[in-house]
């Protein structure tokens, strides 16, 4: 072909397409061929080959233009540009011009201001800007890399949408998730379906969620937790700031320590990572998982502290306990793990069957889930009840009880001791007396939760005291106080 044909072709072709901006324009080539007889259909271009179709140029180093089909066929170091900066390259192009569709294939980049995409096959469609990857690909930004099986991006909004085996590389985190959207200039995720978040000490999962990446803020809903070492806590919606390390999480909230078979649930919860701290609040219950039974507590707050050296957890206000054996009640509680100790203070008491304890404050030790001692510590006194009118009682100024089986099997007093115990005529089943005892010490033993017999020592002082002399001023012990009222007698009542 001359030299004078093949200008005239393309100054022919500029002004045809010129008429009509839906046809290709052929911009440059360095040669071009056409073969009427055996391929009609199409010009062979070859050498710097420019098409302009709208608003996008197409560069490659040959192609195949089918004229009436508006279609080209392009191979070698392809290139489309559009106005608004998006650029595709690769080593093949398939474009539908009437369709405004591309695909182009081998070693395709799709790159922008925000994003450079890698894979093997791009389907770009103009009229919308989406672009469709059926194979494997990696995007990159900055220090940040999303791999995913296949993938869109909507170029106008900057959206991709990842399905089948997402996997995002940061620097402090990946994600693993099958269903992503992802906006790369305002990096924010959004997640349907099982998503992880993983970083050096925690896991964060949602089935329902977003992520943004640039203030570190997230939203996580549907089965929603966070796994922090040897603690998760999970609730229907879970705020996070990853700058802060602040976590706040409404609703179904669960915090469980599963070294220590604890759990804390209520409404609303605070979790403070830097400090390993977590604080549960509305409809709050604590459960701890004992050897033969669990123990449910309420309070309005619960602290958990997850400090390996001052691992514990705090209880504030209204605090009632339920077991079956063992109830109790205060307004502040502590419970250490590092030495199994559990505190109450605030006028606390305990119910045990029978038997009513209280102290100025009382705390027990709790080893393999089982209570194993409880020390009563200043003002102690228990209490048994005998009918509507009559206790046994016990006092002194510091007392110690040790258990088996999470049963009571001895007690003692130390100091100040006094006791009324009830005398009972077994024969005529009555009431003959009471005996009132002073002694510094006094040992009783319990058989099965019941009194089987108490040892004074050190020169105890008995008085007996007929029935008929029996009255309000020497039948109960100073500071007597029946709160069997306030026992809690299913786990129900502790929210009452």
């Amino acid at each position: 072909m001359n030299i004078f044909f093949h200008i005239f072709l393309i100054i022919l072709s500029s002004n045809i397409y010129a008429q009509n901006t839906k046809k290709i324009e052929i911009v440059n080539a360095n040669d071009s061929y056409a073969n009427t007889k055996l391929h009609p259909d199409y010009w062979r271009l070859i050498g710097n080959v420019i098409f302009k179709h709208n608003n996008a140029f197409m560069y490659c180093d040959s192609a195949y233009h089918y004229s009436k089909e508006q279609k080209i066929r392009a191979f070698g170091n392809i290139k489309i540009s559009q106005a608004d900066s998006l650029i595709l390259t690769g080593n093949k192009l398939t474009y539908y011009g009437k369709k405004e569709k591309a695909d182009i294939e081998g070693n395709v980049v799709l790159s922008d201001k925000f994003i450079v995409l890698k894979t093997e096959q791009i389907f770009y469609d103009f009229k919308t800007d989406i672009a469709f990857y059926p194979k494997s690909g990696i995007i990159s930004q900055k220090n940040k890399k999303i791999q995913s099986k296949k993938g869109e991006y909507y170029s106008k909004s900057h959206k991709f949408i990842f399905t089948d085996s997402v996997l995002v590389r940061t620097k402090n985190y990946n994600i693993i998730t099958d269903n992503m959207h992802y906006y790369s200039n305002t990096k924010i995720y959004k997640f349907f379906g099982p998503s992880y978040l993983i970083s050096d000490n925690k896991t964060i999962y949602c089935e329902n969620g977003w992520h943004n990446a640039k203030t570190g803020v997230s939203q996580f809903q549907q089965n929603a937790y966070i796994n922090s070492e040897a603690q998760i806590i999970t609730g229907d919606s879970i705020y996070y700031n990853e700058n802060l390390n602040y976590g706040k999480i409404i609703n179904n909230v669960k915090v469980t320590d599963t070294i220590e078979n604890v759990n804390v649930y209520g409404d609303f919860a605070e979790y403070f990572e830097n400090n390993k701290i977590a604080e549960v609040s509305k409809k709050a219950l604590l459960e701890i998982i004992l050897e033969d039974d669990t123990l449910f507590m309420h309070a309005k707050k619960f602290v958990s502290n997850q400090n390996k050296k001052n691992k514990k957890i705090l209880a504030y206000n209204k605090i009632k306990f339920f077991k079956k054996n063992l109830q109790g009640k205060c307004d502040s509680l502590s419970y250490n793990f590092n030495d199994s100790i559990m505190q109450m203070y605030r006028s606390p008491v305990i119910w045990s069957k029978k038997y009513q304890i209280t102290a100025d404050s009382i705390k027990f030790q709790i080893s393999n889930g089982e209570i194993k001692n409880m020390e009563l510590i200043s003002n102690p006194m228990i209490i048994e009840k005998l009918d509507s009118l009559n206790y046994n009682q016990i006092k002194g100024k510091k007392m110690n009880a040790f258990f088996e089986k999470n049963e009571m099997i001895y007690m003692k007093v130390n100091g100040n001791g006094q006791s009324i115990f009830f005398i009972d005529d077994e024969d005529e089943n009555k009431k003959i007396g009471l005996n009132y005892t002073e002694c510094s010490d006094i040992f009783l033993f319990f058989n099965k939760n019941k009194l089987e017999s108490v040892n004074y020592k050190l020169k105890p002082i008995s008085k007996t005291i007929p029935t008929e002399n029996i009255n309000e001023n020497n039948s109960y012990l100073k500071g007597f106080k029946c709160r069997h009222v306030e026992k809690p007698k299913t786990k129900n009542d502790i929210f009452n």
